[in-house]
């Protein structure tokens, strides 16, 4: 079953806020995607909003910033063809904490 797309992720701070704008603005690095590592999401993609699953790469800010203890960057997916940029999400990463000795 494929899923419909998925929304945005709305920021939660300025801090974030900004973060999306110059994520929307820079350019970006792909991490995933292409004939040679393509996105498992590419059939939901195609889906919603057209092109090959070749065409559709998960992209990267170039930036990221620490916020509220959360290491913190802008992830979306692109189609190469069309330059159509969708489901911009917000990926926080928090530093995992080693159980105290006791």
């Amino acid at each position: 079953m494929i899923r419909g797309g998925i929304p945005d992720d709305i920021p939660t701070n300025l801090q974030e806020q900004i973060l999306l704008q110059d994520a929307k603005a820079q350019p970006a690095i792909m991490i995933q995607g292409g004939s040679r590592r393509p996105l498992g999401d590419a059939p939901r993609l195609v889906a919603n909003y057209g092109g090959q699953p070749e065409d559709w790469y998960k992209m990267a800010s170039n930036q990221s910033a620490i916020i509220e203890g959360a290491v913190v960057e802008i992830h979306w997916y692109r189609n190469a063809r069309t330059l159509l940029n969708v489901e911009y999400k917000i990926k926080r990463t928090y530093p995992k904490i080693a159980p105290k000795n006791q």
